[in-house]
């Protein structure tokens, strides 16, 4: 993080009497050092305040509370009524330094892919900050903002949410250019109610933006197709069924674990392009990268040739070959969508026998039963071999999917089945939600087999 005036950092919402340099913003007690703000959260297992007094300590500034903390100076922090509006407010203020192009997604499935994907297609072209992982709320969007500097040209940033008006507030912070909107889908039913709603909360992504700015949508999506776009003057569609779109993918084919296919752009005729991983989903997110990117004025040659340099985030799509097996480890979250495309991609890469490892999807409210039993159906529909489960929701996957599936009472005893049955020549595909924390059962099957 650039230095920056504590003053400048806070404004808004405080006014130090003691004005510094501040160097870091964290969360972490464990993290703080000489110049930093320490943001003391009160979570629903750790609560910052109590960490308050080692973060002074360890040499932080100012603490950000809720809460008045009596053992450290009164001068020394601010109360706000959320520590977490804070932290964007923040955000906003290192921001508004910079004379940076933003490009913002979100979406219900894809985010982080498609961020990954805007990157390739833009980072050489000029210098280019993308968020880590999936730091896409209140903390994580400003964690990226604080890494720009003054050589920075573009960002792409992920912008998540749980609630309706989380994306607002991320999109006013960072004010965008240009912003991309994956696909309207149905993860977030249990705390939204309705897809009307759920596509409300992403459209909030025009609210930092400029009218002039670019909006690109899926136009294979059934809501954001037809979603009418208050303000915003350029709006784009990607798509591979909907041949109206601006941007559509055609001749798609898999090439080992390659996949090329033809853009063909109204704008710029047709070009061949390739990227380094499979299934139409992919495509898609590639697509809606070559998009963004060419619409804001880039050569669309080149722009589909960087796609090929598409590197994949952590535990998605990615291919790990031991003694033989190939496993797919595509475990960092899931949605009946996303499930899908797991167990498409597991069929197109494999060569034998073929294993699905799945758990619990969360967040889908009264429909988690029917929806969970649909993607076991799917499985076997496509031609799944064997169908192993952890979870209490997972059961009516293997419910869908009927003979040979098995759910299981630990993950330990998943793992220790998964060790003792896999042979050469099998392909296996890990998928949960996040919270399954699958990486263990991966770990653990990794550790057996080294």
């Amino acid at each position: 993080m650039d230095a920056i005036l504590l003053s400048q950092l806070v404004k808004g919402f405080a006014k130090p009497v003691k004005d510094c340099y501040v160097n870091l913003v964290t969360s972490d007690s464990r993290n703080v050092e000489d110049n930093s703000v320490f943001l003391a959260i009160k979570g629903e297992k750790v609560n910052g305040e109590n960490y308050a007094k080692s973060a002074i300590e360890k040499g932080a500034r100012f603490i950000v509370t809720e809460n008045y903390i009596d053992n450290i100076p009164q001068d020394m922090q601010v109360v706000v009524p959320n520590v977490l509006d804070a932290s964007i407010k923040m955000g906003a203020n290192v921001r508004d330094k910079y004379d940076i192009d933003i490009i913002g997604v979100t979406g219900s499935m894809g985010k982080t892919t498609t961020k990954d994907f805007i990157y390739a297609a833009i980072s050489p072209f000029a210098p280019t900050v993308k968020t880590n992982g999936n730091q896409n709320n209140e903390l994580g969007m400003p964690n990226t903002i604080y890494r720009f500097t003054k050589n920075d040209r573009y960002a792409v940033l992920e912008m998540g949410m749980e609630a309706l008006g989380d994306v607002h507030k991320l999109s006013n912070a960072a004010r965008p250019k240009a912003a991309v909107i994956t696909c309207i889908g149905i993860s977030h039913l249990e705390r939204l109610k309705t897809r009307e709603n759920i596509l409300k909360a992403k459209l909030e992504i025009c609210d930092g933006m400029d009218e002039n700015g670019i909006l690109v949508l899926n136009g294979d999506d059934d809501y954001l197709s037809i979603a009418e776009i208050e303000r915003i003057k350029n709006i784009y569609y990607f798509g591979i069924n909907n041949k109206n779109s601006d941007v559509v993918a055609e001749n798609i084919k898999q090439v080992g674990r390659n996949t090329y296919f033809t853009i063909v752009d109204k704008i710029n005729g047709k070009i061949d392009a390739v990227i380094p991983t499979v299934g139409t989903h992919n495509v898609m997110n590639a697509i809606s990268a070559y998009t963004v990117v060419t619409r804001l004025g880039f050569d669309a040659k080149s722009v589909a040739e960087n796609l090929a340099g598409y590197e994949v985030s952590g535990q998605r799509q990615k291919f790990v070959e031991k003694d033989g097996i190939v496993f797919v480890e595509d475990c960092y979250n899931a949605a009946p969508d996303s499930m899908k495309a797991a167990i498409d991609t597991l069929k197109s890469i494999s060569t034998g026998r073929t294993i699905t490892v799945l758990g619990d999807m969360l967040e889908l409210g009264d429909d988690s039963e029917k929806l969970h039993y649909f993607v076991g159906k799917y499985a076997k529909e496509k031609g799944i071999d064997f169908m192993w489960t952890y979870g209490e929701r997972a059961k009516d996957i293997c419910r869908g999917f009927g003979e040979n599936s098995l759910n299981f009472n630990s993950k330990k005893e998943l793992g220790d089945y998964i060790i003792e049955n896999i042979k050469k020549g099998d392909s296996i595909v890990f998928k949960a939600s996040r919270s399954m924390r699958f990486e263990d059962i991966i770990n653990q099957v990794y550790e057996n087999r080294e």
